[in-house]
């Protein structure tokens, strides 16, 4: 029931946080160019122990470059391609089917965000994406899901701005997923602000961002998300072309440096809580799942802007 609780309360900013990083690459821009950037970064969770015996760490890395054009500061359109992969360490024969039920998976995604304002004070984002998850050895084409993000923020005074959508996914071995989305954006004070927003590099992911700038160039964050990956297995493991999942809610600190509007660096540390793992068939049914104990966790990201 409190996994329940946390997907309900979480699943909303998740989604919200592409809006919002759409948003802020987009009035980043300056009307009439075209722009280019990369980000990138690395994350580890640390070992940590699973219900059922045995322990797992994870690491990942991922790079995003990008490229888009403004019409002007409220209207545009960017393409975005990222690529990483998570490598799962597993220790123990007695833990989640056998012990070692898969290894290193690859992520890769498209996305094509686009923004325009049809009326005063009114923000429209249309997101469709591509993104394949898999294990490798496994086909990147039967890892693929397909999905679409679209809302509405309402600029209601210069210091707040809400506003609803809706999102549509395909899942592995599952129904296509709807699901309302909320955004919010709020400067409470000139330093403090709530917000959802980008998840940090690795960690993957928007989520609800409680920030402090602390001056020009460095800031404070602290970001909580509900973070739900499936991906598809080859046929070598315990469930040939089966589904694995991680489910969980990652609770960060993070100090991002910026050298100016063309560049940052941020790190992040914190735990991940109320985490799962999970194994299916190539249907979607479960074969065998286990809670995992809070897991530390820590990285590093950059942007560049060119």
């Amino acid at each position: 029931m409190f996994r329940f609780l946390i997907r309900s309360a979480l699943i909303v900013p998740l989604a919200a946080g592409t809006f919002a990083a759409s948003a802020a690459e987009e009035k980043k821009q300056t009307s009439g160019r075209w722009t280019m950037g990369v980000a990138g970064g690395t994350a580890h969770q640390f070992s940590t122990g699973l219900d059922k015996g045995g322990d797992f760490n994870v690491s990942s890395w991922f790079v995003r470059p990008s490229i888009g054009y403004s019409w002007d500061r409220k209207t545009g359109v960017a393409l975005a391609l990222s690529g990483g992969e998570t490598y799962y360490g597993f220790s123990g024969s007695s833990g989640l089917a056998g012990g070692e039920p898969w290894g290193r998976i690859r992520d890769l995604r498209v996305s094509l965000p686009i923004r325009f304002t049809p009326m005063e004070d009114v923000d429209v984002f249309i997101i469709p994406s591509i993104r394949t998850n898999a294990e490798a050895g496994a086909s990147l084409d039967d890892g693929r899901t397909e999905g679409m993000i679209a809302g509405a923020m309402w600029q209601i005074t210069d210091k707040f701005a809400i506003g609803p959508g809706a999102g549509w996914f395909s899942q592995l071995g599952d129904d296509s997923k709807i699901f309302p989305v909320l955004l919010i954006d709020w400067q409470i004070t000139d330093q403090l602000s709530l917000s959802t927003g980008r998840g940090l590099g690795a960690s993957q992911g928007g989520g609800l961002t409680l920030g402090w700038k602390a001056n020009e160039r460095l800031s404070f964050g602290l970001s909580g998300r509900y973070e739900w990956v499936r991906f598809r297995l080859d046929n070598r493991g315990p469930a040939p072309g089966g589904i694995g999942q991680d489910v969980g809610f990652p609770l960060v600190a993070s100090v991002e440096y910026s050298f100016g509007p063309m560049a940052s660096i941020s790190g992040f540390a914190g735990v991940k809580f109320a985490g799962e793992l999970e194994i299916e068939d190539r249907n979607g049914k479960t074969l065998d799942s286990s809670d995992y104990d809070l897991a530390p966790m820590a990285g590093f990201a950059f942007r560049m802007r060119f």
